[in-house]
């Protein structure tokens, strides 16, 4: 989602922002947080994990909940100034193309303690 660090819905999946003098523009990724408890891949890199119910938050049925990882970055823009983030030309430079990645390079003994917070229903 694109959006103004201070303009609250004003936000586009599409399109990128214009945001007021003094804002900054936000790229947030918010990854799926349900698992499909079997594989940790599938065919189209998607399937495997889905996203909470938008109203009641629960995962759907056959599948589990798993940590929530969202991703904010902040971007200064002049104001009113139009902007692409992609530098891709056979992209066409359009804002649906971003996306995020994820690889988890974290150390095990770190790991370990990540788990373990998580495990025991912490805020870590």
């Amino acid at each position: 989602m694109w959006t103004c660090s201070g303009t609250p819905g004003r936000a586009s999946a599409t399109h990128y922002p214009l945001c007021p003098a003094g804002q900054s523009v936000r790229r947030v990724g918010e990854f799926p947080s349900c698992w499909n408890g079997a594989g940790t891949d599938s065919e189209d890199h998607r399937s495997h994990v889905t996203f909470p119910d938008p109203v009641i938050g629960a995962c759907p049925t056959g599948t589990v909940a798993i940590p929530r990882l969202r991703i904010t970055v902040s971007y200064r823009v002049p104001p009113g100034r139009s902007f692409a983030i992609d530098s891709f030309p056979d992209q066409q430079r359009k804002a649906v193309t971003d996306h995020f990645d994820f690889e988890n390079l974290m150390p095990e003994p770190l790991m370990d303690r990540v788990v373990d917070c998580i495990n025991t229903g912490r805020t870590c």
